[in-house]
């Protein structure tokens, strides 16, 4: 047991975690940038909830919402310098530590939601994204989801061949950029704050977004059709600083894995509720919903898969991903 690092943290007063020779003492600090009631929120609070019932009230978590202890980039640093001790961080910003967990930037490697929360809840793909972490310095406790990403125009996409020619926001992820130009669409990395002014003037033609930020941004007054593609499915992992970690004490660490794995379960759970529940309301509001076969879509998708699997880890993760039925 890592007694003197921990130590020295709580004198520099950077962590929660007190006294780790008794589980009494212990209070893990949780960040994330969503609200409360948010399914990033409901997850952690369920995390908290499990721990304590699982450690008769010994090891407690206490969740900050809002990003009230720093944005996402922040948090991270955080478990790294005691100041956080679980952080949920989108991949995105999570692969700039942990390179290999790029490989969740691809299209299409997920079937669908259901077939992720499966894939997510293996043991042998939660072992393999834990311990490309562990290389770097972290301890994976759960992976939640981010939501499904579809494709918001100005006119109906029914099939692939629509997108041809179309200029098409996306993040300013290469894998991202070459996913669209192999949709034959004109990738076009802007910046998210500038999406609807850039939608509302031409500057693009549509935008690659979830449902919740399509109605909750109201993207849709300006991008009314909806393509229902299921181009990529993104995942926010949950993330400890591994040194903290494995200060706990061992039943501590026990009780704290068993609960991120369920609470990851619930994250996921939520927000398919949360993001299926946002169909009625985009339709309520005007949206055209159209559902293309997507064959095409993962035909088209398949080299840029390829290109981007790099390390053995990459994939180690892509094929364990696609061995889950």
């Amino acid at each position: 047991m890592k007694l003197t690092n921990l130590a020295l943290c709580i004198a520099l007063g950077a962590t929660a975690v007190a006294a780790p020779a008794f589980a009494q003492d212990i209070t893990l600090k949780a960040s994330h940038n969503a609200n409360a009631d948010e399914p990033y929120g409901v997850g952690m609070r369920k995390m908290a909830e499990i721990l304590e019932e699982k450690t008769d009230g010994a090891a407690t978590i206490e969740v900050f919402d809002n990003a009230t202890l720093g944005d996402e980039m922040e948090s991270i640093q955080g478990t790294q310098i005691g100041t956080v001790d679980i952080a949920v961080t989108a991949n995105s910003t999570l692969a700039n530590f942990v390179p290999d967990l790029s490989v969740f930037s691809l299209p299409f490697l997920f079937d669908d939601a259901e077939q992720m929360d499966r894939a997510l809840s293996d043991p042998e793909v939660l072992d393999a994204i834990g311990g490309a972490l562990d290389a770097q310095g972290f301890h994976l406790l759960a992976v939640f989801s981010a939501g499904t990403r579809h494709i918001m125009t100005k006119e109906p996409i029914e099939s692939l061949a629509d997108l041809e020619g179309l200029k098409i926001r996306t993040m300013q992820n290469p894998a991202h950029v070459d996913t669209f130009n192999a949709f034959g669409a004109n990738a076009t990395p802007i910046a998210y704050t500038e999406l609807y002014g850039a939608l509302e003037t031409g500057v693009v033609d549509g935008a690659e977004a979830a449902n919740t930020n399509f109605f909750s941004q109201k993207f849709y007054e300006v991008a009314p059709d909806w393509a229902v593609v299921g181009w990529l499915e993104l995942v926010a992992p949950v993330i400890m600083g591994k040194a903290a970690y494995e200060a706990l004490p061992d039943d501590v660490k026990t009780a704290l894995d068993e609960a991120g794995l369920e609470a990851g379960k619930a994250e996921r759970a939520a927000y398919l509720a949360s993001d299926n529940a946002r169909f009625a309301d985009l339709e309520e509001v005007g949206v055209k919903i159209t559902r293309p076969d997507t064959t095409a879509f993962r035909e088209a998708a398949a080299p840029v898969q390829e290109k981007y699997l790099e390390t053995d880890a990459q994939k180690e993760i892509f094929e364990l991903v696609k061995s889950v039925e």
